[in-house]
């Protein structure tokens, strides 16, 4: 009897452990981790600049890794903010869908270019977003648990101008000594900024959206050296920057 009884016991203590652990796993959220950057490659925050913005409303790119498996469904997630510099700009990005069988991906953030020009005449707007907690989705807890944005409407020193982790490349390296009025022509010259240069020697190479390969690099430094000839002969001068410096490129 004393055996049986015991045997009892153990099989409804063995039943209760069955149930906590389906119930652990029933209620377990995956971790889902967002960054900017590159697919690589993590980023602490990023700058912004709506200075080179050619339209009204600008794209800022992240990724995304869910720290799980994949669902065979959709899965949703918003993004919020408590930060009060969000409530000066327009943002629009609503609910992001990670497809059925993905873990891994990208998705586009949207904010509208601001009409005040006196909106970052004092400081930069600095902006935070994290993933928010539901039943589908509980942000990171680590480095890639949160999206930092530097918004400036200004012309800058890009952040990869003096160094850049490899395999990207600073801009120093094609364009030379930095300065605003330089930076501004070289915008002018080649239409593009604050572009990453990714050294490759292959042929098309697949890269990240706003990156060029170090020979596009060369070719973009040679055009700005034949646009600054151009400018010293039709103008009978050099070009100077903001501190009266002869702007030149190696």
């Amino acid at each position: 009897m004393k055996k049986r009884y015991m045997i009892l016991l153990l099989f409804i203590a063995l039943a209760g452990c069955k149930r906590n652990e389906l119930q652990y796993f029933e209620e377990e959220v995956p971790f889902l981790n967002i960054w900017l950057g590159t697919r690589g490659s993590v980023l602490d925050s990023i700058t912004h600049n709506f200075a080179y913005s050619s339209g009204n409303k600008d794209s800022i790119l992240f990724y995304y890794r869910i720290a799980g498996y994949p669902a065979n469904q959709d899965r949703k997630f918003e993004l919020s903010t408590s930060d009060n510099d969000a409530k000066l700009l327009n943002f629009s990005f609503g609910s992001y869908s990670v497809p059925a069988g993905k873990s891994e991906g990208n998705f586009v953030l949207y904010v509208d270019k601001p009409i005040d020009k006196n909106l970052f005449l004092n400081k930069d707007l600095k902006v935070t977003f994290q993933v928010k907690s539901t039943t589908v989705f509980q942000p990171a807890v680590k480095e890639q648990s949160s999206l930092r944005i530097i918004f400036k409407n200004a012309v800058t020193k890009p952040d990869n101008w003096e160094n850049a982790a490899l395999p990207y490349l600073p801009l120093r390296n094609f364009f030379g000594v930095y300065s605003n009025e330089k930076y501004k022509f070289v915008i002018q010259v080649t239409g593009m900024s604050n572009f990453a240069v990714y050294r490759t020697v292959a042929v098309n190479p697949e890269l990240e959206p706003n990156t060029i390969t170090e020979i596009h690099a060369r070719a973009l430094q040679s055009q700005c050296k034949i646009a600054l000839e151009k400018y010293k002969a039709d103008n009978g001068k050099d070009l100077l920057d903001e501190n009266n410096i002869p702007i030149v490129f190696p």
